[in-house]
């Protein structure tokens, strides 16, 4: 029996929206507990204050990729990594990639970009050319065969759709060159292909939500 779980955050977070992907695709009941980043949580949680966090019967786990390391041990008979171990490493690989050298330097946009705060050029110069240069070091090992590392889906993928997603509105939002299309030229392509993946319609469909009720709430 699968021990169902909590998801603390919110569908705003493309880290949470890694772990709510990983969730459905490992078939783990859960429930989503609405959580924004610096909320106090008494002794437990998450002592970053960062989210996502999980609760469960073995207790908290904070840090987005341990969460997922952590579905897949309890998970029995399921899992979102390839079986052979150097395509497990390569799936791991792409998830370091993108996380450590494109969205790293992304979130430098993400005050201007979501929540109006200015953005000085020479800052959006730097982190383009930083996110230029990671995005040609996902093309060295992407396949979009056709999900990013072949034929299977993969964590990989979840990593993909929320975080390259996410850059790519940053960059949208302040007006910034597509560099995304410049380096990877089927990359809208393939992130189009992934909404066919159910996990990843319900987590855009509950992001899409999530930003129209936040824009409501900040008009009213």
């Amino acid at each position: 029996m699968r021990q169902p779980v909590r998801l603390f955050g919110t569908p705003l977070s493309n880290y949470y929206n890694k772990v709510k992907i990983a969730l459905i695709e490992l078939e783990r009941p859960f429930t989503e507990v609405l959580h924004l980043p610096g909320e106090q949580w008494p002794d437990k949680g998450s002592p970053s204050g960062k989210i996502p966090f999980l609760e469960t019967a073995d207790g908290f786990i904070y840090e987005s990729q341990a969460i997922v390391e952590y579905l897949e041990d309890t998970t029995p008979n399921y899992s979102c990594y390839p079986a052979r171990a150097m395509e497990k490493a390569r799936c791991r690989e792409l998830i370091q990639t993108i996380e450590l050298y494109i969205e790293l330097p992304a979130r430098r946009l993400y005050p201007a970009a979501f929540w109006g705060r200015p953005c000085r050029q020479n800052l959006a110069d730097d982190a383009l050319q930083e996110i230029s240069h990671g995005l040609r070091i996902l093309g060295r090992r992407t396949l979009f065969s056709p999900w990013i590392g072949g034929n299977n889906f993969t964590h990989a993928d979840a990593v993909a759709w929320a975080h390259l997603t996410t850059v790519n509105n940053a960059l949208r939002a302040l007006k910034q060159p597509d560099v995304l299309s410049e380096v990877l030229p089927n990359i809208h392509n393939y992130l189009k292909h992934a909404l066919t993946r159910p996990s990843i319609e319900r987590a855009d469909n509950d992001l899409r939500q999530a930003w129209h009720n936040r824009n409501q709430n900040t008009t009213s």
